[in-house]
């Protein structure tokens, strides 16, 4: 079935097997032909037909055998048909209306507007943002008409209370999603009427506006008849039985649950309520349409008296709850609910959210610090969201309330308004920047950015935003300030279960001695935290995961530059940790722990360059150690399943725990551990990014990131003439694969010791190697890989020398022709490149991730 909108899913029902009753598709067919009128709103053959189609499709239909489709439909017409009346009231009815008069609290970009009117309500799936011109034009196709009291929509209000309460624990769950949608567009409709009255002059007649006001108080009879049932049903299901998080397999990975057993339509309710509270647009007077003002005894306890129980089990759903589409749901409706405190412009209700001791606010704290560190992907998303929003509140209201004179100049607004909150979302927010999760990461960057500004000379637009004109240093600052429980977070999330968790862990660290403590004023507020810090990156070097292991190799390095006395103790450690990780299975590892012993010999200088020279040598030569191997054994080797047992798995896409930590046992549908044993070669490969780490920082006395270290001809020529001896061997497949590492680092390496020095000293030393892999006419059977990386490293070390005396070397070895070719093949990827739209250009390619060179 097809829902995205209402012609295709009147169009679905034609499709579906075994075929629909005639009258079914009879009426259809009549629908899609009346979807064509002009003037929908006055026709009532259009409202009585949508009638008779969710008849057909429920218990009221006379048929034996009930589908549940027409009713899925209807129920899609319905919401479509009340979205539009709704539209088409004044617009002092509207919700955008009242959100302008109540301030600058209007995030209704939130949701994803499926069928919930205000589109408030956070769903899972992408949300599709409105550009200006969207909304512009939204504006001016917006067409005024106001209903009559015979308006057909009347007689479908009066109709869809008992739709909805009969089947919002209908057995089908697209059924019951579509109630939640209906939901929301009749709380909508019926309280955005409600505001047309109290505000409207334009009907004079006062019999007519008589008649309008009683339309209008029986939809006000059905709403909150709605809201009663989808109470019940929350509460019966609140009340049944269910396996705690704790003792539930599933919550361990190692078994798995039926996403509905034990809580049938839970999901669903919470749906359907959220929809409700976020479609109640009623002004402040008297209280009529608002939910805050209407229930407003619902938030007084988290008690188990006779409303205390709605609290307490909209906390049990997005902490405790096993289900993750239940929790996720159950933070919609926290959601929605923050919303409403703020658009009912009542101080009262504000004090829910920024009073410490308040219930609500109490319940919030609790589902933040569980969602945002919730084991799902999903649920962490649905935390951000309620974050984001909560925090967007608690922010209006600290402005509204203190002036300029009443601020606190040394702490940001976000630790000023957020008072206890602190320790907590701050922890979560910084983690959550780096979670695998593209969704989650991204929208935490945003908010981020939101709640701390971001600056035009930041090099660094999703970083810890700091300047001389923030406030209390920005994002800086409030990490810097709230050091303890934020490295006190990290370090238990190192041990966490997730594997994703731990890895974005081990990045947050970094960033802190990257940002913090390289800060000339923040620097200390870390310091006394560098032990702990170090501890829980040390035990991330035992993780089986190696993405985990790569970033705290790369941490830990960080480390050492900005606190070196205190990683001291360590030191021993962390080099045997880092020449482990030098010889790694896996490219990306050896690579980042020549990064790592690089930021060693920059911390701690020519003692440190002596060991690094040393693991060098010993490393280089590796290779020729390696066991001689045909290409034909090779690929045998590669197609027989029982020598990959036991390798590289790589994740299915979810994020419940997969990854063992360092020998924990943890069981998982997936792995990043590699049990192969590691090949000599491989040293040989961590080498060559070692030896591109020492020539890059310290090539010369002029440009060195240390004076006491520079690494002169007589430590690197024989160096890189022991580099070339070894990547002339073949006498194993995977020479091929050193040979690209190779390539690939040369010219950073030519770039780095300067243009007439490596021309001079180090250029012969490749020139032939180079040729070979350029021109594969001599039958090497080099990949083509190292043919492309070959062919890049002659462009970039021609541009270094001149392209002449580039190919004058080439020729006196006979690769001229080969060197032409390469050159040409480059120029026309090039043009390609330069070709408008042959690629993604400047323009985002898609809405859903950032656009390319924003800020």
């Amino acid at each position: 079935m097809d829902f995205s909108t209402v012609d295709r899913a009147l169009t679905s029902l034609s499709r579906r097997q075994p075929a629909l009753p005639d009258e079914v598709l009879n009426l259809s067919k009549h629908l899609l032909d009346l979807l064509q009128s002009e003037n929908l709103a006055e026709n009532d053959d259009y409202a009585r037909s949508i009638t008779r189609l969710v008849e057909l499709g429920s218990g009221s239909s006379s048929d034996a055998a009930v589908r549940w489709e027409p009713l899925a439909v209807g129920l899609r017409l319905i919401v479509d048909y009340l979205a539009k009346r709704t539209d088409e009231l004044p617009q002092s009815a509207l919700l955008s209306a009242a959100a302008d008069e109540a301030g600058d609290y209007n995030d209704e970009d939130e949701g994803t507007g499926l069928g919930t009117g205000g589109g408030g309500v956070y769903a899972e799936g992408p949300r599709i943002p409105k550009t200006a011109a969207e909304t512009a034009a939204a504006a001016i196709a917006r067409k005024e008409m106001p209903p009559a009291p015979s308006a057909p929509v009347f007689q479908l209000m009066n109709e869809l209370p008992g739709i909805l309460n009969t089947n919002v624990e209908h057995a089908e769950p697209r059924v019951r999603s579509l109630v939640a949608q209906a939901v929301g567009a009749y709380a909508r409709y019926a309280t955005s009427l409600l505001n047309w009255l109290d505000s409207s002059s334009s009907v004079t007649d006062e019999t007519e506006r008589n008649k309008l006001q009683l339309a209008a108080e029986h939809a006000q009879v059905g709403r909150k008849n709605i809201h009663a049932t989808i109470l019940c049903s929350l509460k019966s299901h609140l009340e049944m039985k269910e396996p705690s998080r704790e003792n539930n397999p599933s919550a361990a990975s190692d078994g798995a649950l039926d996403d509905t057993t034990g809580w049938r339509a839970l999901e669903t309710n919470l749906h359907a309520l959220a929809s409700y509270i976020d479609g109640c647009v009623g002004r402040n007077g008297g209280g009529a349409g608002s939910y805050i003002n209407e229930e407003a005894a619902l938030f007084d306890s988290v008690d188990t008296d006779e409303n205390g129980w709605f609290l307490a089990g909209l906390q049990h759903c997005c902490v405790v709850h096993v289900n993750r589409h239940v929790r996720a749901a159950a933070a919609a409706v926290l959601g929605v609910l923050v919303k409403s405190c703020m658009r009912s412009r009542d101080p009262s209700h504000e004090d829910l959210l920024v009073e410490e001791d308040s219930p609500f606010r109490l319940v919030l704290k609790e589902t933040l610090k569980g969602t945002l560190a919730d084991n799902w992907s999903q649920v962490r998303m649905a935390g951000s969201v309620l974050t984001r929003r909560f925090v967007r509140a608690l922010l209006k209201v600290y402005k509204s309330r203190n002036g300029d004179d009443d601020v606190d100049e040394d702490l940001t607004v976000f630790e000023s308004a957020a008072g206890d909150l602190v320790s907590i979302l701050l922890p979560r927010m910084c983690l959550n920047r780096f979670y695998l999760a593209q969704g989650v990461k991204l929208y935490s960057q945003e908010t981020w950015r939101e709640v701390f500004g971001s600056h035009a000379h930041s090099t660094d637009e999703d970083g810890l935003h700091s300047s001389v004109e923030s406030r209390g240093g920005g994002g800086l600052g409030a990490v810097a300030r709230n050091a303890a429980p934020l490295c006190r977070y990290y370090s238990k999330m190192c041990d966490a279960d997730n594997h994703a968790v731990r890895e974005a862990a081990c990045q947050g660290i970094a960033e802190l001695a990257q940002k913090v403590g390289q800060h000339p004023l923040y620097a200390d507020y870390l310091s006394p935290h560098v032990n702990m810090l170090l501890q829980a990156l040390l035990m991330c070097f035992h993780d089986e995961s190696w993405p985990v292991r790569d970033e705290a190799c790369l941490a830990c390095g960080t480390f050492c530059i900005a606190y070196a006395e205190e990683c001291r103790p360590e030191l021993p450690t962390l080099f045997e940790r880092w020449t482990e990780q030098l010889t790694d299975q896996i490219w990306s590892v050896r690579e980042d722990a020549a990064v790592a012993l690089g930021d060693a010999v920059t911390a701690y200088g020519p003692e440190m360059l002596e060991k690094v020279l040393v693991v060098i040598r010993k490393s280089l030569p590796a290779a020729k150690d390696q066991p001689p191997m045909s290409r034909e054994e090779y690929k045998k080797l590669q197609n027989d399943p029982s020598a990959h047992t036991g390798n590289q798995l790589y994740s299915c896409g979810s994020l419940a725990p997969k990854l063992r930590k360092g020998g924990a046992g943890r069981i998982g549908c997936s792995s990043c551990a590699v049990d192969r044993p590691k090949h000599p070669w491989e040293a040989t490969d961590g080498a060559i990014y070692l030896l591109r780490e020492l020539c890059t920082r310290f090539p010369n006395r002029d440009d060195t990131e240390r004076e006491d270290v520079v690494l002169g001809d007589n430590i690197l020529l024989p160096l890189m003439s022991e580099l070339a001896d070894v990547a002339r061997l073949s006498h194993y497949p995977q020479s091929d694969d050193l040979r690209t590492t190779l390539f690939k680092q040369l010219p950073q390496i030519a770039v780095a010791i300067g243009k007439r020095r490596f021309k001079g000293l180090y250029l012969d030393l490749f020139i032939e190697l180079l040729s070979k892999n350029l021109d594969d006419r001599c039958g090497t059977g080099a990949s083509q890989l190292s043919i492309h990386a070959a062919g890049q490293c002659c462009e970039e070390i021609a541009k270094l020398i001149g392209f002449g005396i580039m190919r004058g070397r080439l020729e006196a070895i006979g690769c001229d022709e080969a060197f032409d070719s390469v050159m040409e093949e480059r120029k026309r990827e090039q043009a390609m490149l330069a070709t408008p739209g042959h690629f993604i250009g400047k323009e985002a390619f898609s809405p859903f991730g950032p656009p390319v060179g924003s800020h």
